[in-house]
């Protein structure tokens, strides 16, 4: 064994060694050497030399348990394609392993119970991830990384399958997966994190459940090939730079819980030539709606032909006047026509007063902000049995008439 020291503090006995790691199955050598540190009778992994796809991490190295890997340990690797890693590793540093281009297969041993942020986002072609059934913090379910009930990193095909038990998509789960062309998310998450599905270049549209009460900033940040997204009715925000970069974007809701629209939330959707803000929305960020970068002028500049549709006096119309952009409300919309089916009739009345029914019990609200624009029709800013009363009696004159 080649032993290379670079560091000596007697103190705490810590050295910096390389050595080869150890042979592959076949009796040959991986073609990698370890770079690693011992601190109290056990060793760190800080760094590796030498190339080749499958990197194995030995259990022991000079009689001592490997019990860590150092951040940033294998950034950025274009040939490494199957890690195996031993287990007596306690913590994966954060990084450890990301943007790794080629990177299929990842084995996580029994001891692990810390992995860091990041370390295996970015890995475009990770496709299996297996934790030991030994180990008490993490799992492996469809071939990717749980803690619990959150989905920690994705791993598999370029349909995406989320356990049903999922109730977090943790930030960055997604993250990079460039081929992933779609994603069922199940009625069970209740939060999805930042940067959660950002770089999803081929994912083209997504519907997140209304189950969801929470999404990250930058949550669809750069998914150029994303054209249409169906909002959560329990949103509260739509965070900061949420769907910034989403050039394709051509058709969303925003869902009448919602009160706040964060900074650079729809910065640079230049397909997205308008849309409608309902009136609860109270707050409306720098360059949320309807902004770009203008090669010509240097700066920050207007989308051409934008509009934003919404009520008179509203936030969404006085953000559209400070930048000089054109305002009007949605002439689409025909009040009472509440299951948009261009005819007011009795089935309107009945979905608003089931509507009323269930926000009065404490349920979220269903409706999208075009259908509450269209419930609310004595023009309260409330939807009550009184909207689903005045429907029924314009009905009943219409159809006498």
């Amino acid at each position: 064994m080649r032993k290379c020291i670079s560091a000596f503090i007697a103190s705490a006995m810590l050295f910096s060694l390389c050595i080869p790691t150890t042979a592959g199955a076949d009796g040959t050598n991986n073609g990698y050497e370890l770079i690693f540190t011992i601190d109290s009778g056990s060793v760190t992994i800080t760094g590796v030399s030498g190339s080749g796809s499958t990197l194995e991490i030995p259990g022991t190295i000079a009689g001592l348990n490997v019990t860590s890997i150092a951040d940033n340990f294998f950034t950025g690797s274009n040939e490494l394609r199957t890690v195996i890693l031993p287990d007596t590793l306690r913590s994966i540093g954060t990084r450890a392993f990301s943007a790794c281009q080629k990177l299929n297969s990842v084995y996580i041993g029994s001891d692990t119970s810390y992995i860091g942020d990041y370390a295996f986002t970015a890995c475009p072609s990770l496709s299996n991830i297996s934790v030991s059934t030994a180990n008490t913090v993490y799992r492996s379910e469809n071939s990717s990384l749980y803690k619990g009930d959150a989905l920690v990193l994705y791993a598999g095909s370029d349909d995406a399958v989320i356990s049903s038990s999922t109730r977090v998509i943790g930030k960055r789960a997604f993250f990079g997966r460039t081929a992933l062309t779609s994603v069922d998310i199940p009625d069970s998450v209740e939060v999805i994190g930042d940067y959660a599905f950002s770089g999803c270049l081929a994912l083209n549209d997504i519907t997140i459940p209304d189950s969801v009460t929470s999404i990250g900033n930058y949550c669809f940040f750069s998914c150029s090939g994303l054209e249409s997204a169906k909002l959560s009715n329990s949103l509260k925000a739509i965070p900061e730079s949420c769907f910034s970069g989403c050039s394709a974007l051509r058709d969303i809701n925003i869902p009448v819980s919602v009160s706040y629209i964060g900074a650079n939330a729809f910065y640079s959707c230049e397909s997205l030539k308008s849309i409608y803000i309902p009136p609860t929305v109270e707050t409306i960020g720098t360059n949320a709606l309807g902004r770009t970068y203008s090669l010509r002028s240097g700066s920050e500049d207007n989308i051409s032909d934008f509009r934003i549709l919404g009520s008179p006096g509203s936030t969404a119309e006085k953000y559209a006047s400070a930048l000089s952009m054109v305002f009007s409300e949605d002439e689409t919309i025909l009040t009472g026509d509440v299951n948009e089916d261009s005819i007011i009739d009795g089935r309107d009345a009945t979905v608003t007063l089931t509507e009323y029914a269930r926000i009065s019990v404490g349920y979220s609200p269903t409706f999208s902000a075009r259908q509450t624009k269209a419930a609310d029709f004595n023009k309260d800013s409330v939807i009550d049995a009184r909207d689903a009363s005045a429907i029924l009696v314009y009905y009943a004159e219409t159809s006498v008439s």
